[in-house]
This record gives structure tokens, C-alpha cells and sequence, in this order.
């Protein structure tokens, strides 16, 4: 029985064919502690849970100082190019939020 390996882990190849590509969002907000979990609250009322989160403080020591910042980028599979532009609304309308960019990638291959 003849058997072929299509698992090749790059570009184009039939492991990346049908995957789905990574919604990447980047979020900048005012540095308050309430911005993380209203950020993430509108991943988990989808269901959805993030397969990656970094959280980056700017402008200083001082979290009340005006120019002090938050950007939070998150990286979730499986998320359609709809849904994402649904969710990236949603941040947006989040009160603490200053800016939402959105971007997709596909997945990175197991070697």
C-alpha cells in the first residue's frame, strides 16, 4: 500500500491549505486596569480564546499620567475575516479604547 507525505510544513503545501488563518489584533488604550479584561471579555462572549496575548505599558511609571498607554495584541484561529471586523467593532466601542488595526496571517507550521 502506497502511502504519500503531504505534510511538508511550508508555504502552499497541502498542511497549510485548509487552515485557517490567525486573526491579529492590536489594541491601544488608555493605561487603565479595567482595559485587559474589557478587551478580552468581548473574545470570550464568542467563545473564542485567544492563542496568544501580550500586553505592552508606555509612557512612563506614572499609570495616570496622560500620555501613559496600553496596546494589546492578540492573536486568535480560526476567526473569519466577518467575524473579525465584527469584533474589531466591538473594541472599538469600548470606552478606554484609542485605536483597533486588524491584520490576518496564516498559521505557522509545525516542524
Amino acid at each position: 500500500m502506497a502511502t504519500s507525505n503531504t505534510n511538508t510544513g511550508e508555504a502552499g503545501t497541502p498542511e497549510n491549505d485548509g487552515a485557517p488563518p490567525v486573526a491579529c489584533f492590536s489594541v491601544l488604550t488608555e493605561a487603565d486596569p479595567s482595559a485587559v479584561p474589557r478587551v478580552l471579555e468581548i473574545f470570550a462572549l464568542r467563545d473564542l480564546i485567544p492563542s496568544q496575548i501580550h500586553v505592552t505599558r508606555s509612557g512612563g511609571d506614572n499609570v495616570r499620567a496622560p500620555e501613559s498607554e496600553l496596546t494589546i495584541d492578540v492573536q486568535v484561529s480560526g476567526v473569519g475575516r466577518d467575524a473579525s471586523e465584527a469584533i474589531a467593532r466591538k473594541l472599538r466601542a469600548i470606552i478606554c479604547v484609542h485605536s483597533v488595526l486588524t491584520s490576518e496571517r496564516q498559521p505557522h507550521s509545525s516542524l
